[in-house]
């Protein structure tokens, strides 16, 4: 028995003193000062309230800021989705824009010319060393064919090489295949600007008296039957002095960004040579048949006589 009292002396006194303030909290019918036991037993068992007490406030405040930071958590994830959605619609309204000016600027252009036109949209680019060409969004349905010239506001872009009902391929100036004949701006010097595979192009055939200068201008002249008159197609970046020969060479630099092209347009025309026997016959002449001449018409010729047929 006192071996049980002795384990359990602490937990019967705190008991003793809690129930001894309790009675004696109880015993009071009004507001006033506590007696003695009260007070005594509450100075007795502050300590172990506030022992007691003191790891349940820090843990709930653990868990209060716990809470609040999965909150936090929440709130930010929220703000972080509302900024990315904010931003996305910031692009889409800034790339409308951007748009809205290009559009605006080739449909100026496009007013400017009295040729007929189709704008159409860059969807793919394949710009490998091999092969520089695009295809865009319109074809045979919008009366697009093979060898119809493709330009944008800035300049010559270059060919169609092939149709599909809703698209068309379209061969770059800088494409090795493509040839395209030119004149200096300046100087009206004509030479042939010809695809390098890369960012620009090579000016050949060019008299070499002829005056062509780096920073000059040139232009399509309408030769060959593609390319209307007067299109910008490059500057002239370098001018190679060769010692020997009968032409110069120069490298040009495109007036198109091909790798940031959105739209283009089409030309619907075709302008073709016509083959040799659409022209006039040789023998029709130049110059008309000179009058006959002035007087008497001379007697017609008399017949010869014939020979009698020798006897057999």
């Amino acid at each position: 028995m006192s071996e049980l009292l002795r384990r359990h002396a602490y937990s019967l006194t705190y008991l003793l003193l809690a129930s001894l303030c309790a009675i004696g909290m109880a015993s009071q019918h009004g507001p006033s000062e506590l007696g003695f036991a009260p007070r005594l037993v509450l100075n007795l068992t502050l300590p172990l309230e506030r022992m007691v007490t003191l790891p349940v406030q820090e843990l709930r405040g653990v868990w209060g800021d716990y809470v609040a930071l999965v909150g936090v958590r929440e709130e930010n994830e929220k703000l972080r989705g509302r900024l990315a959605r904010l931003e996305d619609e910031n692009h889409q309204y800034r790339e409308a824009i951007l748009s809205s000016e290009r559009f605006q600027k080739l449909a100026g252009f496009r007013a400017q010319r009295e040729i007929p036109m189709v704008p159409a949209n860059v969807i793919h680019q394949d710009l490998s060393p091999w092969f520089q060409s695009l295809i865009i969004d319109q074809g045979a349905a919008a009366g697009i064919r093979p060898g119809m010239p493709v330009i944008t506001d800035a300049g010559v872009v270059g060919l169609v090489s092939g149709t599909t009902p809703g698209a068309s391929k379209v061969m770059l100036i800088i494409d090795p295949q493509s040839r395209l004949d030119a004149y200096v701006e300046r100087t009206r010097a004509r030479g042939t600007v010809r695809g390098a595979a890369g960012p620009d192009c090579d000016l050949d055939h060019v008299l070499r008296q002829e005056s062509v200068e780096e920073g000059d201008l040139l232009l399509t002249s309408g030769m060959g039957g593609v390319y209307p008159k007067g299109l910008r197609v490059g500057r002239v970046a370098k001018v190679e002095n060769k010692t020997s020969g009968l032409f110069l060479a120069a490298k040009v630099d495109p007036v198109v960004d091909f790798t940031r092209l959105d739209e283009v347009f089409v030309i619907l025309e075709q302008r073709q040579i016509p083959e040799d026997d659409a022209f006039s016959a040789a023998d029709e002449g130049l110059w008309p048949e000179p009058p006959p001449p002035m007087g008497p018409e001379p007697p017609p010729p008399a017949d010869p006589p014939t020979t009698a047929e020798a006897p057999r």
